[in-house]
């Protein structure tokens, strides 16, 4: 499946509740969706780099408790994000490390592959 601007989605995100968010140098919100790496952050129009590992920004994410989230995880290592409230997240692939992973509660998970594009994990059994 494609999006609007082409590019080929390998797992969508609709309509869940975040209910936690840990700040553990990482973001973790529903599905679970793990953030490892910095990211931007699209909030009433202003866009923030939000690094994990230094929480110096993180009152720009309490206001994403409660709220309900829709993404799409894509085959270039690229996650999107879009809250209930306006915000955004896009986390871009990492050229060192895995920026984020989705898991789904049947097992399913696709996880950013350093550089470029993902890994992806079908449901358990």
């Amino acid at each position: 499946m494609t999006n609007p601007l082409g590019k080929t989605i390998v797992l969508s995100i609709h309509d869940e509740d975040v209910a936690q968010l840990e700040f553990d140098y990482a973001i973790t919100s529903a599905s679970i969706t793990r953030i490892e790496s910095p990211f931007r952050l699209t909030a009433n129009g202003i866009q923030t780099v939000i690094d994990p590992e230094k929480l110096a920004r993180v009152s720009n994410l309490v206001d994403l408790h409660q709220t309900a989230v829709t993404g799409e995880c894509f085959e270039n290592g690229t996650l999107e994000l879009r809250f209930s409230n306006g915000t955004k997240i896009d986390v871009f692939a990492d050229a060192h490390y895995e920026a984020w992973s989705v898991t789904r509660d049947d097992g399913q998970m696709v996880i950013a592959s350093p550089r470029d594009g993902h890994t992806r994990f079908g449901p358990r059994p």
